[in-house]
Parts: C-alpha cells; structure tokens; sequence
C-alpha cells in the first residue's frame, strides 16, 4: 500500500491518519507521562528524543514496503495517541496503541482498536493479527477482548520502562 499522508480513517468521534514527522513533538509529550509509559515495553523514562525522532522519521518508509502501518488518533483536531500495526509478514502483524492519560476511560482506545483492526483486515489484508499488553494493564486485555481477541499465553520479558522483568499477555485474532 502506498504511503500517503492524507489518508483518513475514521470513527464515530476520531480521525486516524498517518503519522508525520512533526507528531514526534506530541508523541514525547504524551510518553513523558510515567503512567503512559510503563505500559509500553520499549519505552523509555523519560523518552529518548533522538531514537523517538528516527522512529518517526521512519514511518513512511516502513508504510510504502508493508512492514508497519503507524497512525495518529486524532480528537477534534488534536493528537491523543498512536495506534499501529507492525511486524506484518505473510497475512500476519502486530497491533498497538498508547494513548495520552487525560484521555483514558472514555473509549477512545477502543474506538481506535477496532478501527485500527478493521483498516489491517480490510486494506492491508492481513488475516491474523496479535497483541501483548502487561500482564497488570487491565484496560488494554479488556480492549483487546472486546475485539475478540483470544489469550494464547502468559510470557515473560523485560520492560525497558519499568526497568524489570515482567508477565505480558499474548492475544491473537483471525480477521
């Protein structure tokens, strides 16, 4: 699929669309939050600016060869999280999403979840895709299940941000 900044996915309250380099901005502002950051395996405290920056500076590249798909969620014009599939290889990827604090318990995770899974199923193609969340992130095994994803396995592995080892949940969903 080709890259094009302008693509727009949307919900009932959200916009999806591609990420450009100058979401990095809003993006370090939303991980610079302890609470956002522990929930993501890979994540710094506080953010690395310079990899954050090569990362985005990457995307549309990993967009046009089909390996990884990030979009800004946008609400009422402002960017409150990312939300991604990645590792995409032979029908399968990975799905992802973070999303600032102030915006938590009103759906929007969710909302973009399933939008996110319906744009991997419908115009990527892909028919599996997974997920992991820390074993202690409630929120996100909910979302996931609500999406009918079903648990594979309970894994141990090392959360930069938490700096230890943790149990993340494993989930897969046939699209």
């Amino acid at each position: 699929m080709n890259y094009n900044s302008s693509i727009r996915l949307f919900t009932e309250r959200l916009v999806l669309r591609p990420t450009v380099p100058r979401d990095v901005e809003r993006a370090i502002e939303i991980r610079s939050n302890h609470e956002v950051a522990r929930n993501l395996a890979s994540a710094t405290i506080p953010p690395d600016i310079e990899k954050m920056t090569n990362w985005f500076a990457g995307h549309a590249e990993e967009w046009r060869m089909g390996s990884a798909y990030r979009l800004a969620i946008i609400l009422d014009g402002h960017m409150i999280g990312i939300c991604d599939v990645f590792d995409v290889s032979e029908g399968q990827g990975e799905i992802g999403y973070w999303l600032d604090q102030a915006v938590w318990g009103r759906g929007f995770g969710l909302e973009a979840a399933e939008r996110l899974v319906r744009f991997a199923a419908e115009d990527v193609g892909l028919i599996s895709l997974r997920a992991g969340c820390a074993d202690d992130n409630v929120a996100s095994a909910a979302i996931l299940t609500r999406l009918g994803f079903t648990r594979l396995e309970h894994v141990r592995i090392f959360s930069r941000s938490r700096n230890e080892e943790i149990v993340q949940r494993r989930f897969r969903l046939a699209v």
